[in-house]
C-alpha cells in the first residue's frame, strides 16, 4: 500500500508538476521560464533511459523508490537546481564532446530509415497490386501459373509473374 503511494508521489514529482509548469512557461512564451524546464526535460530523458536499461539492478537496491523519489525532488525543485546542476555538469559535456559524432549517427539513421521506409513502401504497393491482380484474374478465370508449394502466379499484361504467399 505504501509502494502505491509513494510511486503516485514520485509521479506526481516527475511528471505531473513539470507537464503543468512547463504548458504555463510555454503560454507564457517566456524564454526564462521555458530554458529551466527544457534541461529538466532533457535530465529526465538521461535518468529515465539510464533506469530502462539498468532498472533491473536497481530494483534489488533497498529503499531505492525512496532513494529516486529524494533524487527526482532534488531535480524539480527550484530552490536546488538539482536539474541544472547534473546537466551543466555531466549531460552537456557529453554531449559536446560527441556531437560530430551523435549527428553523424543521427543524420546515417534518418537516411536508413528513409531509404527502408521507401523500400517497405514500394514493397506494400507490389503487395496490394499483385493481390488485386491476383483476385480479378482468379474472378475472371484466367490462366493461373506456377503453382509451387504454397504460392500462386497469375501473368501479368506486361508479361511479368506476380507471386504472392497464400
Amino acid at each position: 500500500m505504501f509502494g502505491l503511494l509513494l510511486k503516485f508521489l514520485l509521479s506526481c514529482v516527475s511528471f505531473q508538476y513539470p507537464v503543468y509548469a512547463s504548458y504555463k512557461a510555454l503560454k507564457s512564451r517566456d524564454q526564462d521560464a521555458l530554458v529551466p524546464w527544457l534541461v529538466y526535460w532533457i535530465v529526465v530523458s538521461v535518468v529515465t533511459t539510464a533506469e530502462t536499461w539498468l532498472g533491473f539492478l536497481f530494483v534489488w537496491l533497498p529503499l531505492y523508490q525512496f532513494a529516486k523519489f529524494g533524487f527526482m525532488l532534488w531535480l524539480v525543485l527550484p530552490q536546488s537546481q538539482g536539474a541544472n546542476y547534473v546537466y551543466y555538469t555531466y549531460i552537456e559535456p557529453a554531449i559536446s564532446s560527441h556531437e560530430k559524432d551523435i549527428e553523424t549517427l543521427a543524420n546515417t539513421a534518418q537516411e536508413r530509415v528513409k531509404i527502408g521506409g521507401l523500400e517497405l513502401f514500394n514493397a506494400s504497393v507490389e503487395y496490394i497490386k499483385c493481390t488485386i491482380v491476383t483476385m480479378i484474374i482468379r474472378d475472371k478465370d484466367a490462366e493461373v501459373i506456377g503453382q509451387d508449394e504454397g504460392f500462386q502466379g497469375a501473368q501479368l499484361q506486361n508479361g511479368e509473374v506476380c507471386k504472392r504467399f497464400l
